[in-house]
């Protein structure tokens, strides 16, 4: 295919005019090549000229069937159109600020304009929701915040309801972080919650495994702030994977605490390991295995005092009270 023709609306004269967006968003991603073809094709644009094809290839120095490629690209992206005539091209160039709403869904900081977030206050419903999480975090929530929740409504699909209860779920675990609150919004999303009623057996669930938690933390002296990721893998294993009920779970952390006298997840860890690959479930499992191993263990010793602290050896009677009176062989000998 050999020639091309370009169109555009607008000319313009001594600059060749390179949209922000398209500079922001499309050139990171696309092929070196393929921004140049789109440059020089913009450049010839603005004066509505048609080129050889062998002119173009020659100025990139790129081969034709690759600038063909580049046109193609640049038109599954929507900022050309392309119209295949007998031996031509022609290549209209579309403004990418046409597609300035879907830039600023992508960009979630652009996303919500001043403007745009007081229209939608004007809905009832979110108004409602919008004074009550400020009410329940007892402050006023930045315009940042409200553009989260916002978000939530249109990408995640929350009703205002579900997006209240979830601000209401982080304040009952003191938790009213504007990033602790967002990433429960992102687990929730995750876990496919989209109703009321999901987001209520949600917590239930939860609810129930950080009471778990907080039972074995508390039989260790540690604090609920003191659980780390690691930790929290440990008892998710031990509890989720495992199996394990709080009895079995707390007499390892009883042993665990005998042995070493501290809080070591990796030594308690080590116990259960054992216990689930042995199959024990209840502690009547463990019993019988902790009797035979005392009974197997049980050697007979001696009391340790002064007088057999050390290795037992036999004693002539008669010599020994000879050698306690003071009598010596050399007194014998002289009688």
């Amino acid at each position: 295919m050999g020639d091309y023709t370009f169109k555009i609306c607008n000319k313009s004269f001594g600059v060749t005019p390179i949209s922000n967006l398209f500079i922001d968003k499309y050139m990171p991603s696309a092929d070196g090549n393929f921004v140049k073809v789109y440059i020089a094709g913009l450049f010839e644009s603005l004066y509505g000229s048609g080129i050889k094809g062998e002119y173009l290839s020659k100025k990139l120095g790129l081969l034709e069937s690759d600038i063909i490629k580049a046109w193609e690209y640049w038109e599954s992206k929507g900022l050309v159109k392309i119209t295949k005539l007998e031996n031509s091209m022609s290549i209209q160039f579309i403004n990418p600020s046409q597609t300035a709403l879907e830039y600023e869904n992508e960009f979630g900081e652009d996303r919500y304009s001043p403007d745009f977030i007081a229209k939608r206050m004007g809905d009832a419903k979110l108004k409602s929701m919008h004074d009550t999480i400020q009410e329940l975090l007892g402050r006023i929530i930045s315009p940042k915040e409200v553009s989260m929740y916002l978000s939530w409504i249109d990408d995640y699909g929350f009703s205002p309801e579900v997006i209240i209860l979830l601000v209401e779920y982080c304040k009952s675990r003191n938790k009213m972080d504007f990033r602790y609150i967002e990433k429960v919004a992102m687990g929730w999303h995750d876990s496919k919650i989209a109703t009321v009623d999901d987001a209520q057996r949600y917590i239930a669930q939860h609810e129930k495994k950080y009471n778990d938690y907080r039972v074995v933390l508390d039989f260790l002296g540690l604090k609920e702030n003191d659980l780390m990721k690691p930790q929290e893998e440990f008892l998710d294993k031990w509890f989720g994977t495992w199996k394990f009920s709080m009895d079995m779970v707390l007499e390892a952390c009883k042993i665990c605490s005998l042995r070493i006298n501290e809080p070591n997840f990796n030594y308690i860890d080590g116990i259960l390991s054992n216990w689930h690959k042995s199959g024990y479930k209840t502690l009547k499992d463990i019993e019988p295995q902790d009797s035979k191993k005392k009974t197997k263990n049980i050697k007979f010793k001696a009391p340790v005092t002064t007088f057999n602290s050390y290795d037992q050896r036999t004693y002539d009677i008669k010599d020994l009270e000879k050698k306690l009176l003071g009598r010596g062989g050399e007194e014998e000998d002289e009688r």
